[in-house]
């Protein structure tokens, strides 16, 4: 493995470890539209949203990224970078994501994909500016060209929240596909299932 391949698996696994497995269910790096496979050559545009829970008192132990909005391009098989807005508490917030397949680095013969992801945005509450890092992974196997099966598990620097998640994505026309999976979050409120959903346009290739 070459330097340049080395840095970028540091710089993605850095924000996983220093976050100490915290998750941030708006920010966990358990983006449904993270989870795809890696395509060459090709941008990518989502559109998701994602269920909250209410407790009877209609305030929620964990709130979900109730609406996001992602652009990517992977120039490799192994990588793929973009901008993202995403949501926290009804409030937008620009971040930037990194991917890579740390199986595709080394062979490209493999059905299965190991995904290290990493971000960091900006979030402003009450005149405050708030950096957010986030890191995490996943294991995507493609049963076939049109359908994937994930399991992701991530968490970032803002809340006392483990997300783990399992899902699909398939294929339904040539350039759109459907993302949903079921996600887990655990922290000091107990623990609470959340539902995913997100339109991914993969453009080129």
């Amino acid at each position: 493995m070459d330097g340049k391949r080395f840095c970028l698996i540091v710089l993605l696994i850095f924000p996983a470890v220093a976050s100490h497995a915290l998750g941030f269910p708006e920010t966990s790096i358990t983006r449904t539209h993270l989870m795809k496979d890696i395509d060459r050559s090709t941008v990518t545009i989502a559109l998701g949203v994602e269920d909250i829970r209410e407790e009877e008192e209609g305030e929620a132990d964990y709130q979900g990224d109730f609406l996001f909005g992602y652009l990517g391009y992977s120039p490799l098989d192994w990588l793929e970078f973009g901008v993202a807005v995403h949501t926290a508490e009804l409030t937008f917030f620009p971040a930037a994501e990194l991917k890579i397949d740390a199986i595709d680095l080394f062979t490209d013969s493999s059905r299965f994909s190991l995904l290290l992801m990493g971000g960091i945005g900006g979030l402003r509450e009450d005149g405050v500016f708030h950096l957010v890092y986030h890191g995490g992974g996943a294991l995507n196997y493609q049963v076939r060209e049109d359908l994937q099966l994930y399991l992701g598990a991530g968490g970032d620097c803002l809340s006392e929240a483990l997300s783990l998640q399992g899902g699909l994505y398939a294929v339904l026309l040539e350039w759109l596909g459907l993302s949903v999976n079921l996600k887990v979050v655990g922290g000091p409120d107990g623990w609470e299932p959340m539902l995913s959903a997100a339109a991914i346009a993969v453009v080129g290739n």
